[in-house]
């Protein structure tokens, strides 16, 4: 496949409305933001508090998937309030890869049946941006610099998406350039988004620690099931060219979904990937399927009734979550993973949120933290404990 650069490519997402907490109406993020969307009124608030969060607590399905729908045209300038730097849950009797989480706003203007925001964000629905980031910044270089024998890797794409909003905020212009400078720490952003102008433009000066992640699917998902998100190509343009300005790559084929002719939908995404991507530079490729809370069934039926996703041969798991019967979806798994090491044996695998039976099932051992996977499953993120072949975490 021809890829030929282009790094104009920038957030096609835009809001209704601005609502601005009078907090920060003269912070420089939210003065930043209101001037890069010319034409979007603005309306002074007083509570940082979701406007939607009464309405959408105490109403019906219907009315709740209604609001959570207009709650993506509205972005909520304010700000945070919480703690910062947060380790992922994880999931009971799943193997967790130790992430650690930051988020500098909460909710995603895209638009995917599958996604989990639906439910998680339910009772917060509206876009938000959060104008105390140097706070953010400080709260992680507290933590890093507290514990110098931990090794953090640090997400901010958990409840938003890590690049969306980056043509409005330049939020990647601190961010990176503060990663750069830590010695046990780095940076995982997640998009499924081609929006890198400013990742290309910081370039190779302070690209050493972060890793730039894509969500990646069947070209037929992107294209039924991930409204507003960057086609497929696109994420291939982008990840040439963040690949050029000297940062590794992340990938996450997750979930995967279930689809007539899956198999060549996935064997062909790995195929066109690694036609683009050189798989010495993966960071880490992540592999599980379809879960979500049960109460996601009726608010995927309500908001996408076109889609074959809610339909599928799941069952309710041990975890309390949707899930792909046994038999489908170690067999989903095992196709994607053998595809990847066909790429290459020693490409940084790993399954997300699965059990350490889909484990040895899939992979023929337990979960491992071999060097090539260091940065993911070094036992509680420590940097001198690396787990032997064939050991338990």
């Amino acid at each position: 496949m021809s890829i030929e650069p282009s790094a104009s490519i920038i957030s096609s997402s835009r809001p209704e409305r601005i609502l601005l907490a009078r907090e920060v109406a003269e912070s420089v993020l939210a003065k930043r933001v209101i001037s890069r969307l010319p034409g979007v009124p603005v309306e002074l608030v007083d509570d940082h508090q979701d406007p939607l969060r009464a309405k959408v607590g105490n109403s019906g399905l219907e009315t709740r998937s209604r609001d959570f729908s207009a709650g993506k045209k509205d972005l909520l300038l304010c700000r945070y309030k919480g703690d910062w730097l947060r380790a992922c849950p994880g999931t009971n009797s799943h193997v967790c890869c130790n992430l650690w989480t930051v988020n500098p706003g909460e909710g995603c203007p895209l638009d995917c049946t599958y996604c989990y925001l639906q439910s998680y964000l339910k009772r917060n629905p509206t876009l938000k941006l959060y104008t105390n980031t140097d706070e953010m910044l400080g709260a992680i270089e507290q933590k890093v610099k507290a514990e110098p024998s931990r090794f953090f890797r640090v997400g901010t794409g958990e409840v938003i998406d890590s690049l969306v909003w980056d043509d409005l905020t330049d939020s990647t212009l601190e961010l990176v350039p503060f990663f750069a400078r830590q010695s046990n720490a780095l940076l995982e952003l997640k998009t499924k988004t081609a929006n890198i102008g400013n990742l290309v433009d910081l370039g190779s000066r302070y690209s050493n620690n972060t890793v730039v992640s894509w969500s990646v699917n069947a070209k037929p998902v992107n294209f039924e099931d991930e409204s507003a998100t960057a086609s497929f190509d696109e994420r291939l343009l982008a990840m040439a060219e963040v690949q050029e300005a000297g940062y590794r790559i992340g990938l996450h084929f997750d979930p995967l979904i279930y689809f007539s002719g899956w198999e060549d939908g996935y064997q062909d995404a790995v195929r066109e990937i690694f036609e683009v991507v050189d798989p010495d530079n993966v960071a880490w490729v992540s592999v599980s399927t379809l879960r979500y809370k049960p109460e996601m069934q009726e608010v995927m039926e309500t908001r996408f009734p076109e889609s074959k996703i809610p339909y599928g041969e799941q069952f309710l798991a041990k975890d309390g979550k949707m899930r792909y019967v046994q038999p489908l979806r170690l067999k989903m798994i095992k196709f994607v993973w053998h595809q990847l090491k066909q790429v290459s044996n020693t490409l940084p695998s790993y399954m997300c949120m699965e059990s350490p039976a889909a484990w040895r099932a899939v992979s023929g051992g337990a979960p491992v933290a071999g060097e090539e996977l260091r940065e993911v499953f070094t036992r509680k993120g420590r940097l001198n404990i690396i787990q032997p072949q064939g050991s338990e975490l």
